[in-house]
């Protein structure tokens, strides 16, 4: 394009000609321009007005855009590569497939603003506000968006690997499929936010707040979520291999947000699959990280969610799910100890009861001849019909008694 062919509406000062590489157009008012594929690079554009300007595939790069207005401007495919545009308003802009790689852009205002495709790798970011942008497929790797607010911005398929997204807020955005991998969200807001197919391989999560987020299929192998809050977070088929967990760390068991997650027209059958697919992984994460009593709790909801799921497919004639339900009763899984101990003192207070009501002994004496009938054989003959039949049954009650808590002694300490 010639010169001739630009067009400046609004200052009489500037004309065409003034448009070219390294221009002074220091609070220059361009608003409307037509700048169409314009060579502007190392110019000075600080306090600029371009609003509303169409910038398509210009040459802005190393320029300087201190305090420039470009509200509602169109810079699709312009070539920003380090340009200075600290504190510029970009809000509502178009951007889509816009080279912004390595430019400085703190406190830049982008609210709004359509950068779809755009490359921002390596961009200073450090308090940008990106609330509301779409950026699908944008390129932030190693960007330094530190303190920026992405709040209900779209990063659906976008790069942020090794971005450094310290404290950053993007409570509400859409990183649907986004590479996060290797990213620092220490202390970030990613409550509400959909990280569902998300990729966070090795990410710093430590003390995010990810509460009420959507990690459907994310993979967080290898990520740090010390002290993070995954309260009410959905866990479907999430991958938590390898993960760095601290008894600060919040996560809720995850029944409820997947019931709350799944479409209508899904079976009984797979929910419950995977609601113990969930449980598996914080089972393992727990254990690895030497958290066994939570450990322990997710193995319990594992194993009533593969019972439920038997029940839903076979009903209660399963011979499986017959087991599972006394297992459940008798040995709590194997690994929890209250029910052993509940029957256990349940046999011992009633089987006392009886000796006491139906064998006349004294009070004292019934709790001791059920102890020792309990424990080994009684002490003595008893003495009537009644008393004989329930010291028979407490012993052979009280051993396998004795035989499950050992059990469960021994296998709740391998979760």
């Amino acid at each position: 394009m010639s010169d001739p062919e630009y067009k400046i509406p609004n200052d009489d000062i500037v004309s065409p000609t003034d448009i070219h590489p390294g221009a002074d157009l220091t609070k220059a008012n361009l608003s409307e321009a037509y700048l169409y594929n314009a060579d502007l690079s190392e110019a000075n554009l600080n306090q600029g007005d371009l609003s509303g300007a169409y910038l398509s595939d210009v040459n802005l790069s190393g320029a300087e855009l201190l305090h420039a207005d470009l509200p509602g401007a169109n810079l699709r495919s312009a070539d920003l590569p380090g340009a200075n545009l600290r504190s510029a308003d970009l809000s509502g802009a178009d951007l889509r497939n816009v080279n912004l790689s390595g430019a400085d852009l703190r406190n830049v205002n982008l609210s709004g603003a359509d950068l779809r495709s755009a490359d921002l790798s390596g961009a200073d970011l450090f308090h940008a506000n990106l609330s509301g942008a779409d950026l699908f497929h944008a390129n932030l790797s190693d960007a330094d968006p530190v303190g920026a607010n992405l709040s209900e911005a779209n990063l659906h398929k976008g790069d942020l690997s090794s971005a450094d997204l310290f404290d950053a807020d993007l409570s509400g955005a859409e990183p649907v499929g986004a590479d996060l991998s290797e990213t620092n969200l220490c202390k970030a807001d990613l409550s509400d936010a959909n990280l569902s197919y998300a990729d966070l391989l090795r990410s710093n999560l430590s003390s995010a707040d990810l509460s009420g987020a959507n990690l459907k299929h994310a993979d967080l192998s290898g990520a740090n979520l010390k002290h993070a809050d995954l309260s009410a977070a959905v866990l479907t088929e999430v991958t938590l291999t390898g993960v760095a967990l601290s008894r600060q760390t919040e996560i809720d068991p995850p029944r409820d947000t997947i019931e709350e997650s799944q479409d209508n027209d899904i079976s009984e059958q797979r929910i419950e699959d995977l609601i113990a697919r969930a449980n598996s992984e914080l089972q393992a994460a727990y254990s690895t990280n030497g958290l066994l009593s939570r450990g322990r709790k997710a193995r319990a909801r594992l194993r009533r969610a593969r019972r439920k799921e038997i029940y839903a497919d076979e009903g209660w004639r399963s011979r499986s799910w017959l087991l599972s339900r006394l297992s459940s009763i008798f040995t709590g899984y194997g690994i929890n100890l209250r029910p052993v101990i509940g029957w256990m003192l349940a046999l011992y207070f009633l089987s006392a009861g009886v000796y006491w009501y139906a064998g006349e002994m004294a009070w004292d004496r019934s709790l001791y001849y059920s102890i020792v009938t309990f424990t080994t054989a009684p002490p003595e003959t008893p003495p009537n019909y009644i008393t004989s039949i329930v010291a028979g049954i407490e012993t052979f009650a009280g051993t396998a008694a004795i035989i499950f808590l050992g059990y469960v002694l021994g296998s709740r300490e391998r979760i």
